[in-house]
């Protein structure tokens, strides 16, 4: 089988001559530190890794440990897939290093020991050797300096060496010593069988493995030669370059504004004698209103002295008339209060009692007299009752005389009384009438005259009208517009047929830029092509088009025509000739005959004078189209020119209809503002008229109101008086009627105490009668009677005096002087009330006179405010316009109607407004029009700046500076193309190095699927249910890849667009790219891929992305069977189909389970991979496994070859088996 066979050592570390079998599975047991790992990394050194990289870095040089004398050889013998075998020899290099010589046959003793005296062999010095490989007549190659070129032989890798004559030796040597044929290559296999050697680091090792393999597919390492400085410079030019049509829009703009700023003079000119002479107006008039202010301000002043001193005497009469009415109030109050105190002392009572005394005296003797009698027991009983019933009788007729007088007495005065009551009554009801009569006449008089003054304000305030003077202004209003609006139609159709023309001229010079974008376009497309055509004729090295170019004369006409362009400039495709059997075999594909001859052939796919003669024709249509350009941007510019000219008659136009709109709308205003004055003063004079109604409306009701409310104080005054009088005279009455009822009870007490005198004194004669003894009862309760008579007789008498004042309070105080007092209170009254109407009429009066007075005063305060305000807003206009200077005279040929002092003055207000506003809009639109052109600008650009603005004085009009702003736009704009060619180069560049980053990005993709399905069940592990390798590309987590994306959108975009300059956004995305991208960025393969193994252990999935997670994933040994399963796709991969045996020298494989050493053994059978183990243990059952079997003695520096020792198990294992066996026999 092709592969290596064996390992050689003369003279090495181990002395001697020591031969390692490796055709097959192999194995090296020995002690620690015997060398058993020593003899598995010249495993790695076969297959082309650097001898310096197996050797541990605290030993020594690989060529000082393993070939330490000049006759030192480490041979590798081994068979080349065509059966050829061949062997290689490594020998010292001089004083450091080792070479390597190829030899066309396989190792012989003869060809480099010769046999010594003492029987022993000894190896020939390298002279020697090769002067004995001549007399064999054996084949070899010469001396091979560097690892890199033998490595490049052994593998069949034709790209190491580069170009010429090296590579060539290289290539011939490859195809005689190779260990694959020559359609097969191994390249990289050095590496992933250090990856299984490696103790550490195996991910790492893996990952570099793979970046060579995408190497060689034909991935570029990445990078670009753009500087980040010369990148953000070319930036911040192109934006300015950009700016230049928006700079060129603005400076017309501000070309526009300076001719408005023109306009607006010319109007302050025209608007400046007439205000001048509105303002000397104003003065006069101002100081004439002052002058009536003050006269008015004097009547008010002498109005208001009349007032006080009529109103001073109205008050001090009031003040009298109150005086006198409280006095004669506070009088009769305390004669009220006088009365009430007697009633309540119960005088009246004292009256009656007063008045009964002589019949209480009298009854007290009569009673006195009947105790005295029953007290003395006389005999003659019935005469002195007898007697004492006459003394009765006579009594009681006495006291009837005596009362019946005085009642008749009594009512005589009673009906005085109601006479006087009478008589009185009737007075008051007189002087009551008298007063309500006086009272109503001054109301009435007041009321007519309210009357008359609103009959006239209604008829002013139905009737109000505008005046003559006020219809003509109308007139006049109504004139200008008519006018205004006659010249704003001439002006409107002036400035559509002006639009008219410019818009043809813009027509013209849009097809104009179109034919120069297109012309542009195929200037672009013609350089493409004929970059492509040069490409086509000079293809890139190791592309399939280079392949088919040297090797397959005529591909243009077979399999050119179905080939796809992408695919003969790739150089991952590893075109092998194959060698034909018939000549239909060059029409035919992949086995199957086309005919070609029905097919064209493509244009990416001619031959060499095809693309000749295309390329020249190429240049030509791009000389051509190169002309075409230079003619049309000619034209563009001549029509550039006619457009400007007509955009500014455009705009000359615009000014004068605008003008004219303007005037149109100041006339507008002005007789909206004429009606709206007219309705105001209208409404204002009805207003005015129904204010003045209302206010005598209002007067009226309140002399109403004083009417009605001074009758109801008069008949107040009069039912209070008469409810006085009234209550004096009925309690006389009731006194009068009071004194005769007391009289008839008094007699009517008499009869009835008679009767029961009369009574007891019989009761008492038919008691003497009946026994002649007397009731002690009857003599008690007669005592007390009369003791209580004498008490009460005492105790009236004592009130006599009393009752005496009472008397003579109410004949003289309350009958006598009250009425008097009554009446000069209502009398008092009256004129007080009088008095308070004469105030009220004065003060109404002299409040109207006021009033009048006010609303003059206040009629030319307003005028006055009014000029004060219109001097005040005037006479800054005058002193602005004065500061103005004009720099030209007023146009007498083009009138305008300026309309009234108020439209004057909203004219220039907006005028001056708009002339401050557009001068700081000017001076600010130039400020940022001069930073906005100076931005971004080079050195040389803005010292041009200075140099042209240094010409200008410190107060120069910033009007000044626009024919030098518009020579700097002239300077930029004849920049613009060198700019814009530098950005295509800076753009290319990038542009390829994103396409490099994307075929990383697609190839690794690609790798990783290849890898995934490389991975097969050939090594099925316990508990492993799904395994997985991903490569993932790192490209997108690099800080500039997406901003990189975005700008080769943007420069795809602009290159097959006809626009002459980049947008917005290709500036941005450039920006940010060179924000983050670091200068002459170069990136290796390896850097930019991640290996990552992906497994279900045990039902949890686990990725694996370093060397600590591979070890923490498991146990250490399923960890390494883990890797070994993946190593095994690896090997698959990089072998691809050559039929050839790879060695892993796998350390300590005795330590791994048996039943999973002998998983991997059968997974490397099936694969083609001889092991070559190392572990210590001679008597390990996994020993049975391998093929050859070694055994190193650290002792005597030997290897020997060895069987396998069983171990106790196994040995007992062995009887057991074989007991079996012999008792089946015997049951058999």
């Amino acid at each position: 089988m092709p592969g290596l066979h064996r390992i050689i050592l003369i003279n090495c570390h181990l002395p001697g001559f020591v031969e390692l079998d490796v055709s097959g599975h192999s194995n090296i047991c020995g002690t620690n530190a015997s060398g058993k790992t020593t003899l598995q990394r010249l495993i790695p050194v076969f297959y082309g890794e650097l001898p310096s990289k197996v050797v541990p870095k605290t030993r020594k040089k690989f060529d000082e440990f393993y070939l330490p004398h000049a006759n030192s050889y480490l041979i590798y013998e081994y068979q080349r897939e065509d059966g050829h075998q061949c062997q290689v020899v490594l020998t010292r290099k001089g004083s450091d290093g080792v070479q390597y010589r190829f030899i066309g046959a396989p190792y012989q003793s003869e060809q480099l020991l010769v046999a010594m005296e003492n029987g022993e062999a000894q190896a020939m010095m390298p002279e020697q050797w090769i002067k004995q490989l001549r007399q064999l007549q054996i084949d070899f190659s010469h001396k091979i300096q560097a690892t890199s070129e033998f490595r490049g032989i052994i593998q069949n890798d034709a790209s190491v060496g580069g170009a010429g004559r090296e590579n060539t030796k290289l290539r011939q040597l490859a195809s005689r010593y190779s260990l694959v044929s020559s359609q097969h290559r191994i390249r990289h296999m050095e590496k992933l069988v250090s990856a299984v050697h490696a103790k550490e680091g195996k991910m790492d090792t893996l990952r570099t493995m793979l970046a060579a393999i995408f190497e060689e597919d034909g991935l570029v390492q990445p990078m670009t030669t753009v500087k980040n400085t010369k990148a953000r410079e070319w930036i911040t030019q192109m934006r300015q370059t950009m700016r230049l049509q928006s700079m060129q829009d603005e400076y017309e703009k501000i070309q526009g504004q300076t001719e408005q700023l023109n306009v607006i003079e010319q109007q302050l000119l025209l608007l400046k004698p007439l205000l001048e002479k509105d303002l000397h107006t104003l003065t006069t008039e101002k100081a004439d209103g002052q002058e009536n202010r003050s006269a008015l301000k004097n009547q008010q002043r002498s109005e208001k002295d009349i007032f006080e001193k009529a109103e001073g005497e109205l008050n001090s009469r009031l003040s009298e008339t109150n005086e006198q009415l409280a006095a004669k109030s506070s009088r009769l109050d305390h004669l009220q209060q006088q009365y009430e105190k007697y009633q309540d002392t119960d005088i009246e009572r004292l009256q009656k009692d007063m008045d009964a005394l002589p019949l209480k005296r009298e009854e007290y003797e009569q009673g006195l007299e009947q105790y005295n009698l029953l007290i003395e027991q006389h005999k003659d009983l019935q005469s002195q009752l007898e007697q004492q019933k006459f003394k009765l009788s006579e009594s009681l007729e006495r006291l009837s005389r005596k009362n019946q007088a005085s009642v008749k007495v009594i009512r005589q005065q009673k009906e005085n009384v109601r006479q006087t009551h009478q008589d009185k009554e009737t007075e008051l009801r007189g002087q009551f009438e008298q007063r309500k009569e006086q009272q109503a006449q001054q109301f009435e008089q007041q009321l007519m005259n309210v009357e008359r003054s609103i009959v006239r304000q209604e008829h002013q305030a139905k009737h109000a009208s505008a005046t003559d003077q006020e219809v003509e202004n109308g007139g006049l209003a109504d004139k200008r517009l008519e006018l205004a609006q006659r010249a704003w139609q001439q002006s409107s159709s002036a400035k559509k047929q002006a639009e008219t023309t410019h818009q043809q001229c813009q027509q013209k010079r849009d097809e104009a830029d179109k034919d120069l974008h297109r012309a542009r376009l195929a200037t672009r497309q013609g350089k493409d092509h004929l970059q492509q055509l040069h490409k086509q004729l000079s293809p890139e090295q190791d592309s399939l088009r280079q392949f088919l170019r040297d090797n397959k004369p005529g591909w243009e006409h077979s399999i050119g025509r179905l080939i796809v362009e992408p695919l003969l400039e790739r150089k991952d495709l590893s075109p092998v000739l194959v060698a034909a059997s018939s000549k239909e075999h060059d029409n035919s594909v992949l086995g199957i005959q086309l005919d070609m001859s029905v097919i064209g052939a493509p244009a990416y796919a001619q031959d060499e004078t095809a693309l000749r003669l295309a390329l020249e024709q190429a240049t030509k249509h791009l000389l051509g189209a190169e002309k075409h350009q230079k003619q049309t941007e000619s034209e563009l510019d001549q029509l550039h020119q006619e457009a400007e000219i007509q955009r500014e008659m455009v705009a000359e136009r615009n000014r004068a209809f605008e003008q004219a709109e303007q005037e149109v709308s100041y006339a507008q205003s002005a007789k909206q503002r004429f009606s709206d004055e007219l309705k105001t003063v209208l409404e204002k004079r009805r207003a005015q008229a129904q204010q003045t109604l209302q206010s005598l409306l209002h007067e009226k009701q309140q002399i109403v109101e004083q009417k009605s409310a001074a009758i109801a104080l008069l008949k107040s005054d009069y039912d209070e008086q008469l409810l006085e009088f009234k209550s004096g005279w009925q309690d006389e009455l009731a006194v009068l009627d009071e004194q005769i009822d007391e009289l008839d009870k008094q007699i009517e007490y008499k009869r009835q105490q008679n009767r029961e005198q009369i009574k007891q004194l019989e009761d008492a004669f038919n008691q003497e009668l009946a026994n002649k003894d007397i009731d002690p009862n009857t003599l008690k309760a007669l005592k007390q009677q009369t003791e209580s008579l004498k008490s009460h007789i005492q105790s009236v008498t004592g009130r006599r005096e009393e009752l005496n004042e009472y008397k003579t309070f109410m004949q003289s105080d309350w009958l006598k002087q009250r009425p008097i007092l009554l009446e000069q209170e209502a009398e008092l009254k009256a004129l007080s009330q009088q008095l308070t109407q004469q105030q009220t009429s004065l003060q109404r009066q002299y409040q109207n006179k006021r009033t009048e007075l006010s609303q003059a005063l206040s009629a030319v305060e307003k005028r006055l405010a009014a000029w004060g305000a219109l001097v005040t807003e005037i006479e800054p206009m005058v002193r602005q316009l004065a500061n103005i200077v004009f720099s030209f005279t007023a146009d007498d040929d083009h009138e305008i109607n300026v309309g009234d002092q108020a439209e004057r003055i909203s004219r220039c207000t907006e005028a001056l407004e708009s002339r401050s506003r557009g001068e700081k809009k000017l001076k600010e639109a130039l400020t940022e029009f001069e930073a906005s052109l100076g931005k971004d600008a080079g050195k040389d650009f803005l010292d041009t700046m200075l140099q042209a603005f240094s010409v200008l004085d410190d107060d120069a009009n910033v009007r000044d500076r626009l024919p030098i702003l518009q020579r700097l736009l002239s300077i930029l704009a004849s920049r613009q193309r060198q700019i814009v060619e530098q950005g295509e180069t800076i753009g290319g560049d990038l542009n390829k190095f994103f396409t490099v980053f994307s075929d990383i990005n697609r190839k690794i993709s690609l790798q990783s699927k290849r890898l995934t399905d490389e991975v097969s069940d050939d090594l099925t592990l316990d508990g492993i249910a799904r395994s997985e390798v991903k490569i993932i590309s790192t490209v997108d987590e690099l800080n500039f890849w997406t901003p990189l994306k975005r700008f080769a959108q943007q420069y795809d975009s602009w290159n097959k667009s006809d626009a002459f300059l980049p947008s917005e956004a290709y500036l941005d995305t450039l920006a940010d790219v060179v924000e983050v991208l670091p200068n002459d960025a170069n990136y290796s393969i390896e850097s930019l891929l991640r290996l990552e193994l992906h497994l279900n252990e045990g039902g949890s999935d686990l990725v694996i992305k370093n060397d600590r997670q591979l070890l923490e994933s498991s146990s250490h040994g399923m960890a390494y069977l883990i890797l070994c399963k993946f190593l095994l796709a690896f090997t698959r991969l990089l072998r691809n189909n050559a039929n050839i045996d790879i060695h892993w020298p796998i350390d300590e494989i005795g330590t791994l389970a048996y039943h999973n050493v002998e998983k991997l053994f059968t997974a490397c059978d099936t694969n083609h991979i001889h092991i070559l183990g190392a572990f210590p243990n001679p008597e390990s059952d996994v020993l049975m496994l391998f093929k050859h079997r070694y055994l190193i003695d650290k002792q005597r520096q030997r290897l020997e070859k060895i069987e396998p020792k069983l171990s106790r198990i196994a040995q007992r294992l062995q009887q057991n088996k074989t007991i079996g066996n012999e008792q089946s026999q015997v049951t058999a």
